[in-house]
């Protein structure tokens, strides 16, 4: 994260699965996430899923036009109609312009406790 550019993008990706698809559900969404890290303009992506089958997925891009371009990308555009078909129960899709990052690297717990 450290070559990131100072302001970016976050698509943030909240929903809801269904009991439908759940063979192919992972096989999808592991090519999607690969299939985007090869995209333009591409910088990250987080997720995470709670056991009510709530997940929050984190995609993060240099441009509002690489979001635009990933969403009209072919392959990404059969993914999304089998998420709204099969898929999800619900979602919604945020678009935040990040303008400021800060972090804390565990690593570095002991100096700060101790004062190093």
């Amino acid at each position: 994260m450290t070559d990131w550019p100072k302001t970016y993008y976050a698509c943030i990706f909240t929903n809801q699965r269904s009991e439908q698809g759940r063979d192919l559900y992972p096989m999808m969404s592991d090519r999607m996430v690969e299939l985007a890290k090869t995209q333009p303009g591409f910088l990250g992506v987080e997720s995470v899923r709670g056991d009510d089958e709530i997940g929050i997925t984190v995609s993060y891009w240099e441009t509002r036009e690489a979001i635009a371009a990933w969403g009209r990308h072919g392959e990404h555009m059969i993914a999304k109609r089998h998420g709204r078909e099969e898929f999800y129960l619900w979602f919604q899709l945020r678009i935040a312009k990040v303008e400021e990052t800060r972090s804390f690297n565990i690593d570095q717990l002991d100096e700060a406790v101790s004062g190093d």
